[in-house]
């Protein structure tokens, strides 16, 4: 193995488009790299959003063996790249009930860099932390919340409490600080989106995949926006209301599954 891109988010910075992307190429971009995500990390990510609440090194003790054991669910070949991408690696979206910033991500990022040197020590490490201007981040972390939990407060109550959280390049160099030499660069979404094949293309162009291969792959459109004005006005209303946790749970359930949110168009 020569080359491990690790991509730990931010959340609501594009991730899910380009995981989208690696996800309906992935028998194409196999002959290149590996896409280690979610669904291979689910266990890894469980412990990072516990830390996230606890900030509590005891929460981290499982985490190379659950690491250990994504890598052979994802079927990482001898030899062959590996590019790992998922938000959850950061601990929860600030916002969430107990996480008011992204105090964990330099000591989470500190475990996993220090987790791919020990275990691939002769490969080149990259991380790369996706970022957002902090108005559009806060807004689309708010909508996300209203989905997410039982969050009441209006949306410029919720920019207000959370702006800290909201200075992503900031934080991005105390994570950079936090893993020594390993290189840390950031990408702003509003640079993926204007890329050809979307944010999910340029991550190809990172892990240096040929170009004439890059022009058979297929773009994916936009999804996971997070609710219109409509509906995110309605899960503030529910949210607000005199309804039971589970009835509301089940409502919103309802009303996003009405508009099929967070599905996909292909571009």
């Amino acid at each position: 193995m020569t080359e491990i891109l690790l991509h730990p988010g931010f959340h609501k910075t594009g991730t899910s488009s380009i995981q989208h992307f690696l996800w309906l190429n992935r028998a194409t971009l196999d002959a290149y790299f590996t896409s280690v995500m979610l669904r291979h990390l689910k266990p890894v990510v469980q412990m990072a959003c516990r830390f996230s609440r606890s900030q509590n090194p005891a929460d981290l003790l499982d985490m190379v063996p659950a690491l250990d054991a994504a890598l052979a669910e994802a079927a990482v070949h001898p030899g062959q790249n590996l590019l790992i991408s998922c938000e959850g690696l950061l601990g929860h979206l600030p916002g969430w009930p107990d996480v008011d910033t992204y105090a964990a991500a330099p000591t989470l990022i500190a475990y996993l860099t220090g987790y791919f040197q020990d275990r691939y020590p002769g490969a080149h490490l990259r991380v790369i932390l996706t970022t957002r201007d902090a108005e559009s981040w806060l807004f689309s972390a708010y909508r996300h919340h209203l989905r997410g939990h039982r969050l009441t407060q209006s949306a410029a109550a919720f920019a207000s409490t959370y702006a800290k959280a909201a200075d992503l390049t900031g934080m991005a160099a105390v994570m950079a600080e936090a893993v020594g030499d390993v290189p840390v660069f950031t990408l702003p979404l509003s640079d993926l989106q204007s890329y050809p094949l979307g944010p999910g293309g340029a991550f190809c162009d990172l892990m240096q995949v040929p170009a004439d291969v890059r022009s058979d792959l297929v773009a994916v459109g936009q999804g996971n926006t997070g609710p219109d004005q409509t509906l995110w006005e309605q899960f503030l209303a529910l949210n607000r209301g005199p309804l039971g946790d589970a009835a509301v749970r089940d409502e919103k359930a309802r009303l996003a599954q009405a508009v099929d949110l967070g599905g996909w168009r292909r571009a």
